[in-house]
């Protein structure tokens, strides 16, 4: 279920397919004793520089053999590309025994996307099938010494973590659905099929 099992729950499922638009409904559950933070809100800059929050947004990455992964979690930039500034990390603070729940809206067919990469068009004719989802969703627990601050955003309040916090930097909950009707779109071009940050 989680690279730390005992940890959290992540259960996930298809709210609703129709032919342009796929939603995924997901709740991860921290059932450790402490608060952990999950990485689910997805910061971007606008062309003006400010920052916005892609409120029901995912990556998307091919991971072969007729799987997606679908991910929120903080990614880091790739080895080829020098980003000179990146969004704050923010995450949901959950406390023991509560969760996060999230909804994810893609646009079928999917296309990959990626945090340092441009949307590309997805032409429907080149994409190819997909018979699984690989939901992940990456958290952390709470550490001694972990520096946080408040976050506002689109009338959310949300943690922002400050500086380092230990390793790993991030823990990843998965879960897998089958699905039938979906095809993902390749990137075109040099991309990065980056695993989330640890």
């Amino acid at each position: 279920m989680t690279d730390n099992a005992f940890a959290v729950e992540i259960r996930a499922q298809v709210n609703k397919q129709t032919a342009t638009e796929l939603t995924l409904a997901y709740e991860l559950r921290n059932t450790t004793d402490a608060r952990i933070f999950v990485f689910d809100h997805l910061l971007y800059f606008d062309a003006k520089g400010a920052t916005e929050r892609a409120d029901t947004g995912a990556y998307v990455f091919s991971d072969g053999e007729g799987v997606a992964r679908i991910v929120r979690g903080f990614i880091a930039p790739p080895m080829f590309m020098s980003v000179a500034r990146r969004p704050p990390i923010v995450a949901s603070a959950v406390n023991p025994g509560w969760a996060s729940a999230g909804l994810i809206k893609l646009s079928l067919p999917l296309a990959e996307a990626g945090p340092y990469f441009p949307a590309q068009p997805c032409d429907a004719a080149s994409a190819q099938p997909i018979t699984r989802l690989r939901v992940q969703v990456g958290w952390v627990e709470e550490r001694e010494g972990t520096k946080t601050g408040p976050f506002e955003i689109d009338h959310k309040s949300l943690v922002r973590l400050i500086g380092g916090w230990g390793s790993p930097l991030q823990r990843t909950a998965q879960a897998e659905i089958q699905v039938t009707g979906v095809k993902l779109c390749l990137y075109s071009g040099r991309f990065d099929r980056a695993q989330l940050q640890r």
